[in-house]
């Protein structure tokens, strides 16, 4: 929290006392991505949609001003496919907004990396499933591409400030890799770097949602429930012996919740705070909800009457109706965000950990010696050596036994 603008701490701490400050805002900047990931359906539900053009930038981030808005996360598709990501976070620093950038390894995007780097960025996100190339490059639906997220993790470390960045590795915990789940946290924190799960959000063809996939395959069977449970219990162990876990224990908690019951437990009478504490920003410039529904009216946030509408009764009744039916989600960013401005416990453990990930430094590392501490990891974890691991069946059944 200490190395926020001074814009995002007033955001946050009228949020902590109103529970109603737009203090994180994700915003899909790009509906493309280089990747095929077979438990995300966000490209073809934005496959209608036109970008928003650059000229609009500057009114984006003059109208998220007013309505008191801190982080913005720049995320997709893949946000290095938006040409312009470099002038977005320029633009966004210069108004004391505070930017977190997701990517899933765009390595080809070096010197667009540098240059957000250039222009303020030090907050980034890097997709990362498993441990295993082969595994990931499944995943991902696209061969090479776990290469490519770790040519990016080796640029990133030696471009990112050594103080002051906050590094992470954004990881789907699914039936795929909930054995690998420890390897890769002892990944994250032997790099320097932080994890963050989301549970995989699979959803039924008859009632599609913006951001999930259908792949039953990724779902974690009742079989294992009471291997997630033991899994749950030891991160947070690990997370308090100094593993850089990023995610809250009440957050992990519902993971288990979520994952077991297919319903969210961390909700405030069983709503979400969109819009008084988050929204979403479309590729189009248009205000959503969340990242799995839209709004049925075009209200676009560079619009000169967005603050206007965006604070108006009426506006607020519409949004709370929609999140009245949605059965709830859980991926990551909009429960913590609850849950630091309902939960002390929580919001005093994300500013132990803000602080902690602000002054735990970067280490500049090769590609050479990022795969080399991934094979050390490799060789102390059993899950590795099992035959065939990575390997898949017609049915697309990770053989792991």
């Amino acid at each position: 929290m200490f190395m926020f603008s001074l814009q995002t701490k007033k955001s946050m701490a009228k949020a902590l006392l109103t529970k109603n400050s737009p203090f994180y805002i994700q915003f899909y900047i790009s509906k493309y991505c280089h990747l095929k990931c077979k438990m995300c359906n966000i490209v073809e539900a934005n496959a209608d949609v036109t970008p928003f053009k650059k000229e609009h930038i500057e009114k984006i981030a003059d109208n998220l001003v007013k309505i008191g808005a801190g982080v913005i996360l720049l995320t997709g598709g893949e946000p290095f496919l938006r040409p312009d990501i470099d002038e977005i976070v320029r633009v966004f620093k210069s108004k004391n907004l505070d930017v977190r950038m997701q990517t899933a390894g765009l390595i080809e995007q070096k010197a667009k990396i540098e240059k957000c780097v250039e222009n303020g960025a030090r907050d980034i996100n890097i997709s990362l499933d498993s441990l295993d190339e082969n595994l990931s490059d499944y995943i991902n639906g696209v061969k090479g591409s776990w290469k490519k997220a770790i040519q990016s993790i080796s640029l990133v470390s030696k471009t990112f400030p050594k103080k002051d960045s906050v590094c992470a590795l954004g990881c789907v915990l699914s039936n795929y890799n909930i054995d690998e789940i420890e390897a890769v946290l002892e990944f994250a924190t032997k790099i320097g770097w932080w994890l963050s799960l989301v549970p995989v959000h699979i959803n039924e063809e008859d009632y599609p949602l913006n951001f999930r996939g259908y792949d039953k395959y990724f779902k974690i069977p009742e079989s294992k429930f009471f291997q997630l449970k033991a899994l749950i219990e030891r991160l947070k162990k690990k997370k308090r012996a100094g593993f850089n876990l990023f995610d809250s224990d009440d957050y992990l908690d519902s993971i288990y919740h979520f994952i077991t019951t297919g319903h969210p437990n961390w909700r405030h009478k069983g709503v979400c705070d969109t819009p008084n504490l988050y929204f979403v920003i479309l590729p189009d410039g248009r205000f959503a909800p969340c990242c799995d529904y839209r709004f049925d009216e075009d209200i676009y946030v560079y619009d000169e009457d967005f603050p206007e509408i965006y604070k108006s009764k009426g506006f607020r009744k519409k949004i709370k109706a929609i999140a009245k039916k949605c059965p709830g989600c859980n991926f990551g960013s909009f429960p913590e965000m609850t849950l630091s401005a309902r939960s002390f416990s929580t919001i005093k453990e994300r500013i132990l950990l803000q602080s902690k990930a602000k002054k735990a430094g970067l280490r500049p590392l090769q590609e050479k010696a990022v795969l080399e501490i991934i094979a050390n990891i490799k060789g102390k974890y059993e899950i590795y050596h099992k035959k065939n691991y990575s390997k898949f069946r017609d049915k697309k059944v990770c053989i792991k036994n």
